[in-house]
């Protein structure tokens, strides 16, 4: 198996996903690792307490001493139980940001997957995900509650034991350190083991799964046989994997003996001779077994059960969710500029319903906004206008037929195409936070001189000066701001970015036609491409050319081209104006739709 991968799940963006949760955190580690230390005061000073109780106290016919040695170390575990309530703080500092982070991670990852349809959508996702992000949060706590006492025991014995007696400590720390590096080495193996069982499980429940759902079909073609096999097949590589992790966990009894029970063993046996001829004291030898015994042996038991558990259980987690919400980065050459070669959009043939059984709403249409053109869609309610701008934007995707923004499928799976193209909704969403932060959402650190060109253009001035500048915080926009101010805001928005396709989607309809002239004007006069989806009839007439969907033939034209040739825009015209129109000069065709 290739380095840094495990059972399918790679190693490198597991551990990428935990640093990036971590980022951040170096102030809360640091006082958890204080407060650790505190926490190790009896790891460290109990042998040499107990020793000197003996030696100076209970051996020596001074009862009055070792009763007061022996005090020192029950006040020192009082100072280990306050160290212990004091870790909550740092750690909450620690897994709650993590948490947070992940959470972030799922839902852009998600999202972009829903958005740009580069995976099929999973309406479950966000859920399991959230539940996976709050479980990750509990393991790395149950990690740092564990895992790191454990360090700090193992250090924190080792010098106990030295300052007993370098002798017992030269007994003692050798096989001790042996055992952690078998310990690590074997790491790797059990780990996998641990991932190819949980894989091996879920296979299980998947395939019988999948079975009960197609239990009539697989009877009405008679494939009891082959659906008996798949669910062997699945219940056997379980069981190889349960037994595979019961060998890796079996290592746990020879690394214990080695590193704890050994030691023991040593001691005992060498303590006669030792005890004897003066190397070591009584005391020292029955400090040395209790270091072993009360904390060497536990926190060896520790590193290869319940550490090693929840570290392989966090390795799977961490790279399935790695998995599901990575984002692809952009091409290196569209990363520094953020745009697609040309942003000429082609619609050819395309079909677009809501559902198989449906009528279509939009049949068989083709037509070419080349870049730089101001285009007016113009049609009857429900005849599939916005429904051809979310197709253009890629926020939904078509039944039939393609859209191309420059040579390039819409949409598709590059960071810098989202920033091509704009689709500003009627429903403008303003969110809580600065005006600043809200006008630069769509290109984060534009200097004052920027949004000042933007609002100039939209109409914003008055609106920016009742507010009281870019740093006014918006509470709650909802009720702060009315509909059209709120249009303004994202209007500008969308002005200030990079946008080079701007679809306005009945954008400006709670804007009074004098602004609304000033918006379209700004956004027409900007360097790009605009399409509108008109709700009035100077918006249409202020394009450079129109596009009518009247659910028949589409027809595309100018202003006036349309006025003389076509019925249905006449009529649509005149219900705009209420005054009839009748067309006059050559019958209604659909031109060249291709522009």
């Amino acid at each position: 198996m290739p380095d840094g991968v495990m059972s399918g799940i790679p190693a490198a963006p597991a551990r990428q996903l935990l640093r990036e949760g971590l980022v951040g955190s170096c102030r809360p580690f640091l006082r958890l690792a204080g407060w650790s230390a505190v926490e190790a005061a009896p790891a460290l000073a109990a042998g040499v307490v107990v020793a000197l109780a003996l030696d100076r106290g209970f051996l020596a016919g001074d009862p009055a001493s070792g009763l007061a040695w022996l005090t020192v170390l029950a006040m020192l575990y009082v100072v280990r139980a306050l160290a212990q309530r004091a870790i909550f703080d740092p750690l909450s500092q620690i897994v709650e940001p993590l948490r947070d982070a992940l959470v972030r991670r799922v839902v852009r990852g998600t999202l972009h997957h829903a958005v740009l349809r580069t995976r099929p959508v999973d309406a479950t996702g966000v859920s399991r995900l959230s539940v996976q992000s709050d479980t990750v949060r509990g393991i790395v706590a149950a990690l740092l509650r564990t895992a790191r006492p454990l360090a700090v025991t193992l250090l924190a014995t080792s010098a106990g034991l030295a300052a007993i007696d370098p002798l017992l400590a030269a007994i003692v720390v050798p096989p001790l350190i042996l055992s952690v590096a078998l310990f690590l080495l074997a790491m790797r193996s059990l780990i996998r083991r641990r991932v190819l069982h949980v894989l091996a499980e879920e296979g299980v429940a998947a395939t019988t799964g999948s079975v009960l759902t197609a239990g009539l079909d697989i009877t009405a073609v008679g494939a009891e046989q082959q659906a008996h096999s798949e669910v062997e097949r699945a219940a056997e590589c379980s069981l190889r994997a349960t037994v595979a992790v019961a060998w890796a966990e079996s290592l746990r009894i020879p690394i214990v003996l080695l590193g704890g029970y050994l030691p023991v063993l040593a001691i005992l046996l060498a303590s006669p001779s030792l005890v004897g001829n003066g190397s070591v004291s009584p005391g020292a030898v029955v400090g040395a077994v209790l270091y072993v015994t009360s904390y060497l042996i536990p926190a060896l038991q520790m590193m290869t059960g319940t550490v090693a558990g929840y570290w392989s259980q966090l390795r799977v987690l961490l790279g399935r969710m790695a998995a599901a919400t990575s984002v692809p980065e952009p091409p290196s050459g569209e990363r520094s500029t953020g745009r697609t070669d040309g942003h000429r959009l082609t619609v050819r043939d395309l079909t677009f319903r809501y559902g198989p059984h449906a009528d279509p709403v939009l049949r068989g249409l083709t037509v070419t906004v080349p870049e730089g053109d101001h285009l007016a869609v113009v049609g009857p309610s429900g005849v599939g206008k916005s429904t051809l701008a979310g197709l253009l934007a890629g926020v939904e995707l078509p039944t039939g037929g393609e859209v191309l923004l420059g040579d390039r499928p819409v949409p598709e799976p590059v960071e810098g195409q989202r920033r091509t193209v704009a689709l500003v909704p009627q429903e403008a969403y303003v969110f809580p936070g600065s005006l600043r932060e809200n006008l630069s959402y769509l290109a984060p650190g534009l200097g004052d001189s920027r949004l000042d060109e933007a609002v100039r253009a939209v109409g914003l001035g008055a609106v920016v000066h009742r507010l009281g500048g870019y740093d006014t915080e918006l509470a709650d926009p909802a009720n702060t701001l009315s509909s059209g101010e709120r249009q303004l805001i994202v209007l500008a928005r969308v002005y200030a970015s990079d946008a080079e396709v701007v679809i306005l989607d009945e954008a400006t309809c709670h804007l009074d036609m004098a602004t609304e002239a000033v918006v379209e004007a700004a956004f027409a006069a900007r360097p790009g491409t605009l399409l509108v989806i008109a709700h009035r009839l100077t918006s249409a007439a202020r394009a450079r050319r129109v596009l009518l969907l009247d659910g028949a033939r589409p027809v595309l034209g100018s202003h006036a081209e349309l006025l003389a040739t076509s019925p249905a825009y006449a009529g649509l015209v005149g219900h705009w104006s209420g005054v009839p129109h009748t067309s006059h000069g050559r019958p209604p065709t659909t031109g060249d739709l291709t522009g």
